[in-house]
């Protein structure tokens, strides 16, 4: 699992509890130092992140035209009935891709890969909520750190994380109550992760072939 470290960058979730105060306040201190030392692409990942919560906390959502309310109403209706007929197995929802260090960062002029042990940062966003994953390289294979970020806190906040590419496969049940996971020897190609609590399970495509370590 991720931890906090002096000697590592501060991932995406531990920069987004820092900004969001969810830090003891020994671990804030510290990733607020990491932070002020930081290079070129924490800093921007930070103001990307702080410009993501300002934008997310001021957006005003319009209540929608009667039709719309009723269809939706109906809608939702009919998908409840057939969630039940499923015997409630998870809703399946697929999550696009928000943001990417590799080419985010780039378009602000700040290079990724320069250094091989900087992380890349990939968020993920879908109607349940947020995927973000830091991808980082150790002896010749990624490790995916991930952290799920629902919208309604009263799911089932623990996460298991499958992924599946050409000729490989993982798994992973080792998630926590704050919907963190970890998935290690993962080979740098295109695949796909699948993340599920048993109530909702997010699907996101990942390319892997550039990124940690690669200019």
């Amino acid at each position: 699992m991720v931890t906090l470290s002096p000697d590592r960058p501060p991932g995406f979730e531990l920069l987004l509890d820092w900004l969001e105060g969810r830090l003891s306040a020994s671990d804030a201190e510290l990733v607020a130092a990491q932070v002020a030392d930081g290079n070129a692409q924490v800093q921007a990942t930070v103001n990307w992140l702080r410009g993501f919560l300002t934008v997310s906390h001021t957006v005003a959502v319009d209540n929608p035209p009667p039709i719309v309310h009723q269809s939706l109403m109906q809608y939702f209706s009919r998908w409840k009935r057939a969630r039940a007929a499923m015997s409630e197995g998870p809703v399946e929802l697929i999550a696009e891709l928000v943001f990417d260090s590799r080419h985010d960062l780039a378009a602000t002029g700040v290079r990724a890969g320069d250094n091989p042990d900087e992380v890349v940062h990939l968020a993920y966003s879908c109607d349940a909520g947020d995927l973000l994953i830091d991808v980082s390289e150790l002896a010749g294979r990624l490790v995916l750190d991930g952290q799920v970020l629902p919208v309604d806190s009263s799911q089932a906040p623990i996460y298991a994380a499958s992924l599946a590419g050409p000729g490989f496969a993982a798994l992973t049940l080792d998630g926590d109550h704050l919907g963190r996971f970890c998935l290690d020897g993962v080979p740098a190609a295109r695949c796909q992760i699948r993340v599920s609590n048993g109530e909702i399970e997010m699907v996101a495509d990942l390319d892997l072939r550039t990124g940690v370590g690669q200019p």
